[in-house]
């Protein structure tokens, strides 16, 4: 505070002299010392223009080579892990497939067998009448449709994620967007032979 002669405190010295108010940090300076203040603020320029030169180089350096390597080892990651789930339970469900066909024609060469014999034996003894020819017509319908279409046997897929989603979000006044990938869920069901495959990752 600036007392009756016109003086005040200098905020370095802390003597009563004439002194020069400082804009920015509203402080009185001697004019001895505003000089010192003035080359405070010019050493903190100074420190501020280093940084930003060193800020530069940084900028330049990933300007010449962006530290993206880590980010797309990320997507890259995923990439396997999720092909590699995929081939697995693609492999695990032609394997099931296989095994099924296989047995689902074993049965059905077994009843063509058993329903040959029969043919065989009523034409034999020549009993028979429209209930049998009836009867043998549906039983050979039956074996037709469980070759071409097999009730106890279907694939499905499931609407649940099967690997986990990868999102990339960039926001900004320039772009926001956001972009997300899933999988569905494959699943092999053989309900009345209780042979099914669900894979869960």
């Amino acid at each position: 505070m600036a007392t009756s002669n016109g003086k005040s405190h200098c905020k370095i010295c802390d003597q009563e002299k004439r002194t020069v108010k400082c804009e920015g940090c509203l402080q009185s300076f001697c004019y001895t010392h505003i000089t010192d203040h003035r080359q405070e603020l010019n050493t903190e320029l100074d420190n501020i223009e280093n940084n930003r030169d060193l800020f530069l180089q940084t900028l330049n350096e990933h300007i010449n080579n962006p530290c993206t390597e880590e980010m797309l080892q990320k997507i890259n990651d995923w990439e396997k892990e999720s092909v590699n789930k995929i081939q697995q339970t693609a492999n695990e469900c032609r394997t099931l497939v296989a095994e099924y066909i296989h047995k689902n024609i074993s049965e059905i060469e077994n009843q063509l067998k058993e329903f040959t014999d029969q043919i065989r034996n009523i034409r034999k003894e020549d009993d028979f009448n429209e209930i049998d020819l009836n009867e043998f017509g549906e039983k050979l319908k039956q074996l037709q449709q469980q070759l071409h279409q097999p009730s106890n046997f279907s694939i499905q897929q499931k609407s649940t994620p099967f690997v986990k989603e990868m999102s990339v979000i960039v926001s900004s006044e320039q772009m926001n967007r956001t972009v997300d990938f899933s999988m569905s869920h494959l699943t092999l069901k053989a309900p009345q032979q209780k042979e099914s495959t669900s894979f869960e990752h």
